[in-house]
């Protein structure tokens, strides 16, 4: 009897590795989207810190030895003269690829960090296109490059141009990840004026650890612009640290919660002939859940809103401190599986009007629009 007990119990140990090898599996490989991150209350640009997906290696480039051999589409608008939102998406997408022990990857469109809202008299940050390579060589790495260029010069008028070079870097070694993204060079030259100059900087570092299934993270983001206009400059910074610990926990083979809080410190400051300044603490708590309603249908949702810590202060010639209103944030969206093709979007941001020139959050389960911000992507 004690022999049977023994083997049964190594039976329940063998199952539950299985389950856990198909979850990994699951949640590392078969979603690259910004509706999907957006759904479960993450980041939509650089990505998650915790909760894998194909997206994240923007925010780590040793990602791309994990999330490869797929063909990834964000549906939007091709124009440039606002920054990618939920409300109004932006087109771009790319191709990953394993090769031999390396892997790599081309993407087009990419608009992280691009100020095109800031920069709206000059040349904007278009056509961009970002390349990846990595490799695993006992410690897993990962590269990437981010390139845009245009110009602008109709007869009788002076040139606008704009060229943007970045860098991403990231490792991965056991439970332990880092990662660095650089803008070398970001400037448009002619504005309204032929004199007129736009040069934007950003710096994004961090690390996060896994313990025990906890995911511990930090984060340091900097960002922002010269903009000199006949002869005057405003100069705008953005500084966010970040630190915080999130989790996966799995509910059953189709079901995931994932759990999230963080301490997060915001600086913005804006110089012109005077200087405004405003300095946010908060304390971001994040519930989310994705599950497999069927085979052919997965659903997602979060809710999200800053607990405890809620500060907000903005200083000009005069000090103001307040709390900061409205965070309470549900988000929703759903992936149709079609085998390897994945259709993700985003659920409840139908406007009323279906004329609207953006989409909004206002509760509404849309029958006849029921995605929007939708991603498709083909693993191979």
């Amino acid at each position: 009897m004690e022999c049977n007990l023994k083997l049964q119990g190594e039976d329940w140990m063998k199952k539950q590795i299985l389950i856990a090898t198909g979850l990994a599996v699951l949640s590392t490989s078969a979603f690259a989207s910004k509706a999907r991150l957006e759904a479960l209350g993450q980041n939509d640009d650089r990505g998650s810190f915790y909760v894998e997906d194909a997206r994240n290696v923007f925010r780590n480039a040793a990602k791309v030895n994990t999330h490869k051999n797929y063909i990834t589409t964000e549906w939007g608008t091709a124009s440039n003269t606002t920054d990618d939102s939920t409300t109004a998406p932006h087109a771009e997408g790319g191709f990953f690829r394993e090769m031999g022990s390396f892997n790599y990857g081309v993407y087009m469109g990419s608009q992280i960090d691009s100020q095109n809202s800031s920069r709206t008299a000059y040349q904007a940050h278009d056509n961009a296109l970002d390349l990846f390579f990595g490799g695993d060589m006992g410690v897993q790495w990962g590269a990437r490059v981010h390139y845009a260029n245009g110009n602008t010069e109709n007869a009788g008028t002076f040139k606008k141009e704009h060229s943007n070079f970045g860098l991403g870097l990231g490792m991965m070694m056991g439970d332990i990840e880092g990662y660095a993204n650089i803008i070398l060079s970001d400037e448009s030259k002619g504005g309204a004026a032929a004199a007129d100059k736009f040069e934007a900087n950003g710096l994004n570092l961090g690390a996060s650890y896994n313990l025990n299934g906890t995911k511990i993270f930090v984060d340091y983001d900097t960002d922002g612009y010269d903009d000199t206009v006949s002869g005057a400059k405003t100069e705008q910074t953005y500084t966010a640290i970040t630190v915080g610990v999130g989790r996966i926990h799995e509910v059953s083979s189709t079901a995931r919660l994932n759990m999230d809080v963080k301490f997060v410190s915001e600086k913005d400051e804006t110089k012109t002939t005077t200087t405004t300044e405003t300095k946010e603490t908060t304390l971001p708590l994040t519930l989310g859940f994705e599950a497999d309603a069927t085979s052919w249908l997965t659903l997602r949702g979060s809710v999200s809103q800053n607990v405890i810590i809620n500060n907000r202060e903005v200083k000009t010639t005069t000090t103001n401190k307040n709390t900061k209103a409205n965070t309470t944030n549900v988000s929703a969206g759903a992936t149709l599986n079609f085998g390897k093709l994945k259709v993700d979007g985003s659920i409840g941001t139908t406007s009323h009007a279906r004329n609207a020139a953006a989409q909004s959050e206002n509760g509404t389960l849309a029958l006849d629009n029921v995605l929007t911000r939708v991603g498709v992507t083909y693993w191979f």
